[in-house]
C-alpha cells in the first residue's frame, strides 16, 4: 500500500499531512512511530482503573498526535472524548466515545501496518 492509498483508505489527505511534515519519508516515519506511542493503552488503562484524569490526559495526547499526522478521523474521536472527560469525570457518554476513539485507532493501525 503506498501512503497515499493509506491516507485514501481512511477518507483522509495526504497532501495536508505533506504540507505539514514536507517529505513522504518523514511521514512514514512518525507513522511507524505512532505504533509505539502509548497513549491509546493508557487510555484504555485509564478506563478500566475508572481513573479519569489519566483517561483525559491520553485521550488529549493523542487527539494532538493523530492530529499532527492528519489522522483526523481519529483525532475528531479523541477529541470529543477528551471534551467529555474535561471536568474530571466520567460520564454516561464516555463508554460510547471510547468504543469510537478505539475504532478510529484499530483503523488507522491496520493501514499503518500495511505500509
Amino acid at each position: 500500500m503506498t501512503l497515499s492509498e493509506f491516507y485514501s483508505s481512511l477518507g483522509e489527505s495526504l497532501d495536508e499531512v505533506l504540507e505539514r511534515l514536507r517529505m513522504e519519508s518523514r511521514i512514514v516515519k512518525y507513522l511507524g512511530l505512532f505504533l509505539s506511542d502509548p497513549s491509546f493503552s493508557e487510555l484504555k488503562e485509564a478506563f478500566a482503573c475508572n481513573d479519569a484524569h489519566t483517561a483525559f490526559r491520553a485521550a488529549h495526547t493523542l487527539k494532538g498526535v493523530a492530529a499532527n499526522l492528519g489522522l483526523n478521523k481519529l483525532s475528531a474521536s479523541s477529541s470529543e472524548l477528551t471534551e467529555d472527560l474535561r471536568p474530571g469525570a466520567f460520564t454516561a457518554n464516555s463508554p460510547a466515545l471510547l468504543e469510537k476513539v478505539e475504532s478510529d485507532y484499530k483503523a488507522a493501525v491496520e493501514g499503518i501496518k500495511q505500509l
